[in-house]
């Protein structure tokens, strides 16, 4: 989570401020009062988005980083003003080239088979993220510019990369590059995604799945990121997998749960006036939630057809009526809290354009259905829903009918997780919703690249199949650049590129929406990701 420097020893270095955005910050639930107490077990309900497996450099769902940061440890940490501090590494030097990074690693750390943290630890670590095998999504992306590492010493590793890349301090800090038990990867490394092995503040318990999974203390923890080193306060945490956002929230108020992740928008306000409760919300960087669109085939292939459904859906109603005004509409393809953002004029809502763009791209007909026809066929996509998160289906059914007042069928097509990711990766689809959350601008190479398009060789997460060489150039350049302002110039012509490109329809920037008993307190974040953490947590 920081960005670079020269050859100096690197204390904090980042290129923007990430800033934790607390609503009622007063009532927050992390900021409980009091002598804090040890013991017990704190249960968590999430949503239904269940990770379909463990292992921290395979990505399965946006909710691996609460899951699995208990259990893992990362090399850096970032704090809320975006600041990226020792953790697992205790210092970190830069080439005045950005091509090699040298690590003093932190003397002391066991991870919880007993296994020792060293450079030999950290080495195996960055070669299961980038081997093939790992089928990493998302930590492969993230240090595709790896080259190499030596090992200098037992706690000093000297890793080498193929071209700079600005972003890779600030990825390590992400628990998607959390570091996982040595002798587990030179074992048996298939083992991480049932039983993940780390160095965290709490042992993996068990995992039922489809109901829950259960962790234990860690009494050995003495190496925490937050200022304090001891083990954590809590003996056992549980997260509870409650899909239903009546459900969820039902469970806190019967005291079934102790916190909720993932608050239903339509209860915040319900949770802000009851004085058995507190609420906070932390907003997360990198990609709004959006619909993504297929520019690899019909009819998201026209620019001007991607353009026309953009203008056509009214934003704002959608979020207002899904959100109950707890998310902002996002202006473009970065969110507020990302470095390098840039301020730009926002997406507009325009129907009468929406319709002259349609008419210049050859959709001048209509059928009897009100539905744009151009030889012969008409104008249809097909929209994935895995049906996970009930705010992701009323966004699809209602971008379907303002889609269908400008001429556009959107036929919704539900299918299961692991469908919808396979029939993405492949492009065997139209339109399809998420979010991409990450501490760095350099999301976009990540989502926009020409070389993240899926290919039989590689699994990348271009899931719009975007192809723009004037796009590949920006990312490049930022990615290399070791000047701060530089990068952050590129990066905002990349991101007004998009929005002409119209690969997506950014709708809104999501914050972590967490509420709690009054009784819970100590809760943190992982602000490299937004999500709620639970080393410093103890129940009165």
């Amino acid at each position: 989570m920081l960005t670079r420097s020269k050859l100096l020893l690197v204390t904090a270095l980042i290129a923007a401020t990430l800033t934790a955005c607390g609503s009622d910050t007063a009532a927050a639930p992390a900021a409980g009062s009091g002598t804090p107490t040890s013991g017990g077990t704190l249960v968590l309900g999430e949503n239904g988005d269940e990770p379909t497996c463990l292992d921290p450099h395979q990505l399965s769902t946006t909710n691996t980083t609460v899951v699995d940061r208990p259990i893992f440890d990362s090399l850096l940490w970032q704090d809320a003003e975006g600041t990226l501090k020792p953790w697992l590494a205790s210092a970190w030097k830069v080439s005045d080239d950005g091509l090699t990074y040298t690590f003093t690693l932190r003397e002391g750390v066991r991870f919880h088979d007993g296994s020792a943290w060293n450079a030999e630890a950290l080495k195996l670590n960055l070669e299961h993220m980038r081997d093939p095998a790992t089928k990493s999504p998302l930590a492969a992306a993230y240090i595709a510019p790896y080259k190499d590492s030596e090992v200098v010493d037992e706690h000093t590793l000297e890793v080498r990369l193929s071209s700079p890349y600005s972003a890779f301090l600030n990825v390590l800090a992400q628990s998607y590059l959390a570091m996982i038990s040595p002798k587990q990867l030179e074992e048996d490394p298939k083992s991480v995604c049932e039983h993940p092995v780390g160095s965290g503040p709490f042992v993996f318990g068990t995992w039922t799945k489809g109901q829950s999974i259960t962790y234990r203390k860690n009494p050995g923890y003495a190496w925490g990121p937050s200022g304090r080193d001891g083990p954590a306060y809590l003996d056992g945490l549980e997260i509870r997998f409650l899909p239903e956002d009546a459900t969820r929230y039902n469970a806190l108020l019967a005291e079934e749960v102790d916190v909720i992740d993932n608050t239903p928008p339509a209860s915040v306000e319900d949770v802000k006036a009851n004085p058995d409760l507190a609420f906070t919300s932390v907003d997360r960087p990198g990609h709004p939630f959006s619909v993504w669109l297929n520019t690899g085939r019909a009819p998201f292939g026209d620019q001007k057809v991607r353009q026309a459904i953009t203008l056509a859906v009214d934003r704002q109603a959608i979020i207002d009526s899904v959100s109950f005004g707890q998310w902002k509409v996002a202006t473009g393809f970065l969110t507020p809290s990302t470095p390098d953002h840039a301020q730009g004029g926002g997406i507009a809502h325009d129907p009468a354009k929406a319709a002259t763009l349609l008419d210049e791209a050859g959709w001048t007909a209509k059928d009897k259905d009100g539905i744009r026809v151009k030889d012969g066929k008409r104008l249809t996509a097909v929209a994935l829903d895995t049906g996970v998160n009930p705010q992701n289906t009323q966004i699809l059914v209602q971008a379907q009918a303002a889609a269908a007042k400008a001429g556009i069928e959107i036929k919704i097509e539900n299918v299961t997780a692991t469908v919808s990711a396979d029939r993405t990766a492949k492009g065997d689809f139209d339109l399809s919703v998420g979010i991409w959350t990450t501490n760095t601008a350099d999301v976009l190479w990540i989502q926009y690249s020409s070389k993240n398009i899926t290919t039989d060789e590689r699994r990348g997460q271009n899931s719009t199949r975007l192809s723009d060489d004037r796009l590949d150039k920006l990312f490049e350049q930022a990615r290399a650049t070791t000047d701060a302002a530089e990068r952050a110039a590129i990066y905002g012509r990349a991101q007004a590129r998009l929005i002409d490109l119209a690969p997506a329809i950014p709708l809104y920037d999501r914050p972590s929406l967490v509420s709690a008993k009054t009784s819970v307190h100590g809760l943190t974040w992982d602000h490299a990701y937004g999500a709620v953490t639970f080393h410093d947590t103890w129940v009165s």
